[in-house]
């Protein structure tokens, strides 16, 4: 965040191009990180390439892994980019990105559910596949899921941080969706 959070991120965008070559990687670990980056650029400044670069790098990251991390965000990112079609009137491509965004929770649904259900499993790893299944019934609107998995997130003993990020996350979802509602429904 230092000198401030926009410079921050333009000087490790410029690194991550420069040294990981994000256009043509094939590795998912820079394909979620180039996501990361561009993701805040666009809360930021809301530039259209810095959203499109995001959903980019979480789609291939997503596509080469099929993980659930590159995977929630990418489903994320295409409803922010189904509302931005909204606003300029771009309605089927819209849709378009609305329903790929809930086939990809369907896909991530499957993917974080066993290293949730993991007791055994490292207590951070656990929590975010957790909190990954309470993103994706949000996401869907499934309430007894909402309420399973955010029951279970709020028992498990992790650093404030984490619950606070997931809740944070949830209600940016949740207000997309009703902001996606309404102006679909005009």
């Amino acid at each position: 965040k230092e000198p401030d959070p926009e410079t921050a991120l333009l000087q490790a965008r410029a690194i991550v191009e420069l040294a990981l070559n994000p256009t043509t990687t094939n590795d998912p670990e820079t394909l979620g990180l180039w996501g990361a980056i561009n993701k805040r650029l666009w809360e930021l400044q809301a530039r259209p390439s810095d959203l499109n670069a995001a959903v980019n790098g979480y789609e291939r990251g997503f596509s080469l892994r099929r993980d659930w991390y590159n995977g929630i965000n990418y489903a994320f990112l295409l409803d922010v980019r189904a509302l931005e079609w909204l606003k300029i009137g771009r309605k089927d491509d819209a849709i378009a990105d609305s329903v790929l965004a809930r086939r990809v929770r369907s896909d991530v649904n499957r993917l974080a559910l066993a290293p949730a259900e993991d007791k055994e499993a490292d207590p951070k790893t656990r929590f975010w596949a957790i909190a990954t299944l309470w993103e994706a019934a949000v996401g869907r609107g499934d309430m007894p899921e909402i309420e399973r998995w955010g029951a279970l997130a709020e028992s498990l003993a992790v650093p404030q941080w984490m619950q606070e990020t997931r809740l944070e996350q949830g209600k940016k979802l949740v207000n997309l969706k009703k902001e996606f509602a309404l102006r679909s429904a005009a």
